[in-house]
């Protein structure tokens, strides 16, 4: 299973080029390449791999956010009924965040500012998905929003798994939430580009 990992994404960028002419923008290939590193990271590493790995997806989280965020703000300035469902958004993967950072991890080999971080843009990202979701539901909007929701699925399970209770079915969990948010991710990204275009 771990192997496999390895091949879901170049399978699914393959596609992704596949399906726009082999046209691809800058920040399209660092995300693909960021989560691609992370996927690998545990296989070149062994030994020490949970920070390549943190700091690997938090970097292809950071591009995504600033792949979303311009066309977000442009939009999103003239609606101020969004603040409360930010607000309500925060508060609640706030309480889901320190619930899973507060757990007893007794294999932590991480800093855990990072793992904050990483929620922080977790967070922002979901916050941006929903707001864009209830302002107007299209296949782009409920792609991102898709994409978001498995993307925070695999990391909770991840860090339950790996630092918490390991056990297969987690594992298991983990690793078909993280492809299936692959396969979100490359339609957001040929979705996205047909409505820009």
């Amino acid at each position: 299973m771990l192997w496999s990992k390895a091949f879901v994404l170049p399978s699914a960028l393959w596609y992704y080029l596949d399906a726009t002419n082999y046209k691809i923008d800058f920040l399209q290939a660092a995300v693909f390449l960021s989560c691609f590193s992370g996927d690998i990271y545990r296989l070149l590493c062994p030994n020490n791999y949970v920070t390549g790995e943190v700091l690997s997806f938090l970097t292809a989280y950071i591009l995504l956010l600033y792949y979303i965020f311009p066309s977000f703000i442009k939009i999103n300035l003239k609606y101020r009924y969004n603040l409360l469902l930010i607000v309500l958004i925060l508060l609640s993967l706030s309480t889901l965040s320190y619930f899973i950072l507060t757990l007893k991890f007794e294999k932590m080999q991480i800093n855990i500012l990072y793992l904050i971080l990483y929620s922080v843009i977790l967070e922002t990202l979901f916050c941006v998905a929903m707001v864009e979701y209830n302002r107007r539901i299209t296949l782009v909007s409920v792609n991102l929003l898709m994409l978001i929701i498995f993307f925070i699925f695999s990391d909770m399970f991840y860090m339950i798994n790996k630092f918490y209770l390991s056990f297969s079915v987690f594992n298991f969990t983990q690793i078909f939430t993280q492809v299936f948010s692959y396969y979100f991710l490359v339609n957001f990204f040929i979705l996205n580009g047909k409505q820009i275009n």
